[in-house]
């Protein structure tokens, strides 16, 4: 919860952008920079549907020419259980008066602060892993999967590795992480697919073999699994949003 706190307290501070974090039932954790009329207007079904869908910007019209986005960034890139960072709102252009001291920031703007908030989120969640002297196995077993995920990796393999017990390694890393180490390794492998396929124009193959996948279909189906939609689907939505 301070953790939470924390990094919305430093994301408003740093955009004077409303922000609240919900659960992942959708019940308000905390928010920073709301006021009634904000609340009145929180659009709580479309964020729903928003997530439900796998789509991270919401558009919606006011009346009176005024139109408003925001932007919904999971707390947690491994485990959406931890619920929602929601942006916003913003008007996508100047407003008068009557907005009701709706922030202005260009829609170029939102792709920005979503990697901004993830930016804070992440150096505060390193910070407080050193401060908690992080289990040294899986602070080892991390480290190794980010410098070596395009590689053949198996628990076997990485206890080894470590010299650690494989049942010992299995439970400690649940127990830290709140997550087993394969869904680890498959949530960092399509997040850095992800950048792949907004950034590049590889086709799906050479992809799903950069990021550690031994052939498409596994890694269509795997990406499926955590996101709700192919790859191909994906790549197609981000360019829309551009």
């Amino acid at each position: 919860m301070n953790f939470i706190i924390s990094v919305l307290k430093d994301f408003y501070e740093c955009c004077n952008i409303p922000v609240k974090a919900i659960s992942s039932e959708f019940d308000d954790i905390y928010k920073i920079g709301y006021n009634d009329y904000f609340e009145e207007i929180f659009p709580l079904e479309q964020i729903k549907d928003l997530i439900n869908h796998s789509s991270s910007h919401l558009n919606i019209n006011l009346g009176k020419n005024i139109n408003i986005y925001y932007k919904v960034v999971s707390i947690s890139k491994f485990n959406k259980n931890k619920g929602f960072f929601v942006l916003g709102p913003i008007s996508n252009k100047p407003v008068g008066s009557t907005s009701h001291n709706i922030p202005y920031r260009s829609l170029e703007c939102s792709n920005y602060m979503s990697k901004l908030i993830l930016n804070i989120a992440d150096d505060k969640f390193d910070k407080n892993m050193n401060n908690k002297l992080f289990n040294p196995y899986i602070r080892k077993a991390i480290e190794y999967v980010h410098e070596n995920y395009s590689q053949d990796i198996t628990i076997d393999s990485l206890c080894n590795y470590l010299d650690i017990n494989k049942s010992y390694f299995c439970s400690l890393f649940k127990k830290y992480t709140g997550n087993t180490f394969s869904y680890f390794l498959n949530h960092l492998r399509i997040e850095k697919s992800k950048k792949l396929l907004i950034d590049t124009n590889l086709n799906l193959l050479d992809i799903a073999i950069t990021v550690g996948f031994n052939n498409q279909n596994y890694y269509s189906m795997v990406f499926k699994k955590y996101t709700n939609m192919s790859p191909s689907k994906y790549r197609a939505s981000i360019s829309l949003e551009e």
